[in-house]
């Protein structure tokens, strides 16, 4: 498996499908952690992925993404904000396809 995108949620109904959507045809998996959501987050989600688990939210994002990245089984590892889209050109996957000496990648955000 080379691309997992993992995602914490707590109540981002409005936000998750065009995010998971950012990544659908890119991502090998598709990992939710989420915190309880009490909205339509989780049933939006089940859509696309059934790697969805579940923690208390315990005020710390390192926790939480470490937890998050447990669950997954890539080779690459993608952390997405709930909120986020991530925009890729055509090069993307092939970039980390053939890169067999790096360990990690940096990624340009735009902010908006």
């Amino acid at each position: 498996m080379l691309l997992s995108v993992c995602i914490i949620t707590k109540n981002e109904e409005s936000s998750i499908e065009n995010c998971i959507l950012s990544v659908i045809g890119i991502a090998d998996e598709i990992v939710i952690l989420d915190s309880y959501s009490t909205d339509l987050t989780v049933e939006i989600a089940k859509k696309y992925t059934n790697k969805i688990f579940f923690s208390y939210w315990k005020d710390d994002f390192s926790y939480a993404r470490n937890l998050c990245k447990e669950k997954a089984s890539g080779k690459w590892i993608l952390f997405l904000d709930a909120d986020e889209e991530f925009v890729f050109d055509k090069n993307f996957i092939s970039t980390i396809k053939k890169d067999r000496k790096s360990q990690c990648f940096g990624l340009i955000r735009k902010e908006i």
